[in-house]
């Protein structure tokens, strides 16, 4: 559970000041970041028969790494006007 909370926090952070700063590249982090945690969870081997604190574990995991896609695809996409050099 701690290293879940861990990469909330980091993602949260990321987020909300890639917000108030308005520097996007802190909210792509933040997606890569929630990426990188979405293969790692989604693509892992997991036990035949799986825990319900396992399964409940997993589904945190997943809101932490939408959270991350979130923040890249709102603050970070959005909000570059340097995307394909379109001024």
């Amino acid at each position: 559970m701690r290293p879940l909370l861990i990469t909330y926090t980091i993602i949260l952070i990321l987020g909300i000041s890639s917000m108030l700063s308005g520097i996007h590249h802190l909210a792509n982090v933040a997606g890569f970041i929630g990426a990188i945690a979405l293969l790692l969870i989604f693509f892992k081997d997991r036990n035949s028969e799986e825990t319900e604190e396992e399964i409940k574990i997993r589904r945190y995991w997943y809101v932490v790494c939408g959270t991350g896609i979130f923040f890249s695809l709102i603050f970070g996409s959005f909000w570059n006007d340097h995307m394909g050099n379109m001024i």
